[in-house]
């Protein structure tokens, strides 16, 4: 082949250019590889941050600038997390802290560029933190050029080109664009309804729209935001191409924003354009935000779920920890198809005992924590004991998310509540013993059904000597993990 002079100068920047882009690859793909394979087994902590400034949203604000965030994720990492979970990231307004979505393909501009973003996903790795972003693809806000650029096409006649992303009628009562089902739901049985749930009118598209959301306006009034349409042929394609684009910046997973509210999403569309998407990328976490169920899993491609059902609150509020044992089957038959669980709602407890004993349950129930920082307290961070049961769960394989637990029985079940914990690979076991008391306790446990030489503290480094009882002093609200020494053979 023969090149010219400009034709050579022009060959040369492209091989430059993709020289530049295989070696930034590269880069990425050394980072990366700090993480551990399937990370999100072994992850005890994730806490959630957010971008934005001004946003009603309780979570830490992370700089983009490289020396405050470096600063920042070495504390996160030095606090026991290993994930951070970045809120609502791109380029919207102010409801649901910025979920609104004016722009998918951008951060908000005053923040900075997504060179800006990729730089932070690569710093955050080079620390060995994972990190995976909260996303909406099932709504925009009311002022994102796509959706002014619809409603404009709508009322001019038009039938193509972006109209097709969202939903229409020619009247209030239409019917719902899709029927519900238990996984898919578009009208919500059991989701609290804003006044702008279903048809709104658009003056500018002179036509009414489907809305699942709402937004305030500055002056006070509530407009539902437009909901893309699933049904169609174009939004999931769109979709599709948001979510490459921001798995193209390095992460390592999306929380998506409830989907079981996008209207016309079936298990098709899931496959091809959101978790066959996502999973392109290696080693990543994919949740559906508000999905139940364990089809999210089978037939959906998701590989963790947020735990709505364990009932430790009502279990510390009554002294009466068996609710908890009862509200497991959920978390049984996600980890039986080999998904992880992952725990955020937390009740606000005027004691800190109680709040350790929750983060404790969840933690030794083999959950990933997941932080926020809670209004009205002083601090985004966790505190000292906190940070313990985070390293302590991370260290012990047997509390990692996909072993299983055996329950232990007590002299008191209606007051104590005390488990086996079993690595995945089998490994390594640990017996759990909580005390749901406001007083300290002697809590007697049941250990004949274990083959063991002792128990030894994993705090404290204490042994105890096995005996078909064993005798456990919990103060109050506390708990103890004891590692279990086999027998020698």
């Amino acid at each position: 082949m023969f090149l010219t002079g400009t034709a050579r100068v022009v060959f040369s920047v492209i091989l430059a250019a993709s020289a530049a882009a295989t070696g930034a690859a590269a880069a990425d793909d050394s980072l990366r590889s700090r993480l551990t394979p399937r990370w999100w087994e072994s992850a005890a902590g994730l806490k959630v941050v957010t971008l934005k400034q001004g946003r009603s949203y309780a979570a830490e604000v992370l700089s983009l600038d490289p020396a405050k965030a470096g600063l920042q994720l070495d504390r996160i990492k030095a606090q026991g997390f290993q994930v951070i979970e970045i809120f609502a990231p791109a380029e919207g307004l102010f409801a649901y802290a910025g979920l609104d979505t004016k722009n998918h393909y951008r951060i908000d501009p005053e923040l900075g560029t997504m060179d800006d973003f990729r730089n932070l996903v690569r710093l955050a790795h080079s620390k060995g933190i994972a990190v995976v972003i909260f996303h909406n693809v099932g709504y925009h806000s009311v002022e994102a050029p796509d959706w002014l650029e619809a409603c404009d096409l709508k009322k001019a006649g038009k039938t193509e080109g972006k109209v097709k992303w969202f939903i229409w009628a020619d009247r209030a009562d239409a019917p719902a664009p899709t029927p519900e089902d238990t996984y898919f739901v578009v009208v919500g049985r059991a989701l609290q309804r804003p006044p702008t749930w279903g048809w709104q009118f658009s003056e500018r598209a002179g036509s009414f729209y489907w809305s699942r959301w709402e937004a305030r306006l500055k002056d006070g009034s509530r407009v539902g935001l437009p909901a893309d349409d699933w049904r169609s042929e174009e939004w999931p394609q769109e979709a599709g191409r948001i979510l490459r684009a921001w798995m193209d910046t390095g992460l390592d997973g999306v929380i998506v924003d409830a989907p079981v509210c996008y209207p016309g999403l079936d298990w098709q569309n899931v496959n091809r354009f959101i978790t066959g998407v996502i999973s392109k990328t290696p080693n990543v976490i994919i949740q559906p935000e508000g999905g139940r169920g364990v089809g999210w899993i089978t037939e959906g491609g998701f590989n963790c779920m947020q735990d709505y059902s364990v009932r430790f609150d009502q279990a510390i509020a009554s002294g009466d920890p068996r609710p908890i044992e009862e509200s497991l089957r959920y978390h049984d038959a996600v980890v039986a198809v080999g998904s992880v669980l992952y725990k955020k709602e937390f009740a606000a407890y005027d004691d800190p005992a109680k709040t350790h004993l929750a983060k404790a349950t969840v933690a030794a129930l083999g959950e990933i924590v997941a932080f926020i920082w809670r209004r009205g307290t002083a601090s985004p961070d966790p505190d000292e004991e906190e940070t313990w049961i985070l390293k302590t769960k991370f260290a012990h394989p047997a509390l990692h998310n996909l072993g299983w637990r055996t329950k232990l029985e007590t002299n008191a079940d209606d007051k104590y509540y005390a488990f086996l914990r079993t690595s995945a690979d089998k490994s390594e076991r640990i017996v759990v013993a909580l005390n749901f008391q406001p007083s300290p306790q002697t809590v007697e446990v049941d250990l004949s059904g274990i083959a063991a030489e002792r128990l030894v503290d994993v705090r404290t480094g204490e042994s105890l000597q096995r005996r078909s009882f064993v005798k456990v002093e919990l103060p109050a609200y506390g708990y103890r993990f004891f590692q279990v020494i086999p027998e020698k053979r």
